[in-house]
């Protein structure tokens, strides 16, 4: 039987190697979810709440153990890697909220002749496949809120963590104990050919986190057999700058937003546009905050750390070639660290065209590229020249100008005089290549149901 090797990007060695997932032996696996779904589903949704609430303490009392697999497999500093345990227990306590609220029948109308209900029932099987880059975070929040809607999950962690999904499917195995019943929850271990082999079956959603050439993979793979789909798939976030904006804090804010989780990340900042007055000004700054962003070398507070592996390190180092050759400045960064480790140094750059890879492709490095602009109209015109619409950000004191700004961005999110958006509570999703559907919130909840509409004649 094939493995799936973990490594250490710290250290380039294998932490481990785990058996993988044999095509053969996933139509058995869904075979079994099939028939665990009527059980877990006329449970009803109080009792299901009552079984998946004691998720909660057990990802409280496996914190530090999580935190560790997650910074050695996946090289998130320890206490960033302890946050996203964290996070993973306040998105659990919000589902257990909101779920309820979500499913909840609405009369639609009433009258002496009929009711017209509508319900929110479980969909069937569930394929969550998960990235790396918040190997818990990401996973959690497609699976808890499938189970709690009646569902069984297959989930397959991405190959790069596959030891972080394998610790959070024992957590939720343990669940059994209080009352899951066998089968409710199942993992899949294996690579690209693996979740291609779990798309092909007869299963009823694929709720996918990852690359844009992934979606578009899926979706033709589901096409045979119609399966609902939920896609959150990459960006090339814009950035833009008014010269009214308070500069320290723009800066501070857009390094955070370039190199948080060492760029990793769908909706970090990839396209900086800084109006012309205050061009020179605010990159001196960037380039300042820049050279300042800690690297984790056993510093467990660090800003950042290495890169996932080799393959993220050469399209990073590829797009930084690709945009000197065409004639971009570099002005800090630009090169890996010298020793072992996927470590990439936070890199501003300047003079740049929309031709190069770095502008137009995603990058998910700690890559700062700045250009300046000299009308509003300009900025947005830039900002929307990409087939990705996650999510962008506008960095200026005039709220209502923001505003209307906002409103012209194709993209799924905007954020004032911050970055990211991802936040438990609002539904989270792109538009253009970036995804289909939503994930979060009511939105996303009711996206792993069938939506049914009950009419009952009097």
């Amino acid at each position: 039987m094939s493995k799936i090797v973990s490594i250490n990007p710290f250290t380039e060695e294998i932490i481990k190697a785990v058996e993988e997932t044999s095509s053969e032996q996933i139509p058995t696996i869904v075979k079994k979810a099939r028939e665990a779904l009527p059980a877990w589903s006329e449970l009803g949704l109080e009792k299901r709440i009552e079984i998946i609430e004691k998720l909660v303490p057990l990802l409280e009392q496996n914190k530090e153990k999580l935190a560790k697999i997650i910074h050695d497999e996946m090289g998130k500093p320890i206490q960033k890697a302890v946050g996203e345990v964290e996070a993973a227990s306040s998105a659990t306590n919000f589902f257990l909220k909101t779920v309820p609220i979500a499913l909840k029948e609405k009369v639609l109308d009433e009258n002496e002749k009929e009711k017209n209900v509508l319900c929110y029932e479980p969909i069937g099987i569930v394929a969550a496949i998960t990235p790396w880059n918040y190997p818990l975070e990401l996973p959690l929040v497609s699976i808890v809120p499938a189970l709690l809607a009646g569902n069984t999950v297959l989930f397959k962690a991405s190959e790069h963590s596959s030891l972080v999904g394998i610790e959070f499917f024992n957590l939720l195995k343990q669940l059994e104990e209080e009352g899951l019943p066998k089968n409710v929850i199942q993992l899949v271990v294996g690579g690209k050919e693996t979740g291609k082999e779990i798309v092909k079956q007869d299963i009823d959603l694929v709720s996918f986190t990852g690359s844009l050439r992934a979606g578009k993979q899926i979706m033709k793979d589901s096409a045979e057999k119609l399966h609902k789909i939920i896609l959150e798939l990459g960006g090339k976030d814009p950035a833009i700058v008014l010269k009214d904006a308070d500069l320290e804090e723009t800066a501070k804010g857009i390094v955070r937003g370039a190199t948080i989780n060492t760029g990793q990340v769908c909706c970090s900042i990839e396209r900086i546009y800084i109006q012309k007055e205050i061009f020179e000004q605010l990159t001196k700054k960037i380039v300042e905050k820049a050279k300042a962003v800690s690297i984790d070398k056993g510093n467990d507070n660090a800003d950042i750390g290495p890169l996932i592996r080799e393959f993220q390190l050469k399209t990073v180092e590829d797009h930084i070639e690709d945009a000197k050759k065409k004639g971009a400045h570099i002005l800090t960064g630009g090169k890996r660290l010298e020793g072992k480790g996927y470590f990439f140094l936070p890199t501003v750059l300047t003079n740049l065209t929309n031709d190069m890879k770095v502008m137009k492709e995603e990058t998910f490095g700690p890559i700062i590229p700045l250009v300046s602009f000299e009308t509003i109209e300009e900025a947005i015109e830039k900002a929307n020249n990409t087939k990705y619409g996650l999510t962008a950000s506008i960095w200026t004191k005039d709220k209502e100008k923001a505003k209307q700004i906002a409103k012209k961005l194709v993209v799924g999110t905007v954020v004032i005089n911050s970055s990211g958006g991802y936040k438990i509570g609002c539904p989270w999703g792109g538009a253009k290549q970036s995804g289909i559907g939503r994930i979060n919130y009511t939105e996303g909840i009711r996206e792993l149901t069938n939506i049914k509409h009950l009419s009952i004649k009097k």
